[in-house]
């Protein structure tokens, strides 16, 4: 045996007993850490606007743009969300509005004609879609949408 392979398993004993170790310790607290809030999850709990712009391949056109625009007003929160297939050299649009709820870094939209999306806000403002319990989406369906604009309202 070597002394490289020799040196392996203690060192991943080391490791997962740092791990355990860890785990303890948080546990000792209570509630575990939460990350500190972004800049953009801070601008989603103040009036105003937010608006992100994304773009998607399609399979039976030549991509989709789309851009939301989040709104809140005391306690009300609302969204609308275009979307434009593009096709050759016209597109066909469609318009979605609802509700939305944070939790945590994830947004729920909810639909007025039913429909449900949720996004993860992500460090960097930029959101992500993602299934109906979180998960992150893969390929083509997991590009990120980007922060366009921002404005409060007093």
């Amino acid at each position: 045996m070597s002394v490289a392979t020799a040196s392996a398993p203690a060192h991943r004993a080391r490791r997962l007993g740092a791990w355990s170790l860890a785990a303890l310790l948080a546990g000792c607290h209570g509630q575990p850490a939460q990350p500190p809030a972004t800049a953009a999850q801070a601008r989603l709990d103040v009036d105003g606007e937010i608006q992100w712009r994304g773009a998607w391949p399609c399979a039976d056109c030549d991509g989709i743009d789309a851009q939301l625009v989040l709104r809140r007003a005391g306690e009300r929160n609302t969204y609308s969300l275009a979307e434009t297939y593009r096709v050759s050299d016209q597109g066909a649009r469609f318009m979605d509005t609802g509700t939305w709820q944070r939790n945590g870094a994830l947004l729920r939209l909810r639909g007025d004609a039913g429909s449900t999306r949720v996004y993860a806000l992500l460090a960097d403002g930029r959101l992500e879609a993602r299934d109906a319990h979180g998960a992150p989406l893969t390929g083509a369906l997991a590009a990120p949408m980007l922060p366009v604009s921002a404005t409060e309202t007093r």
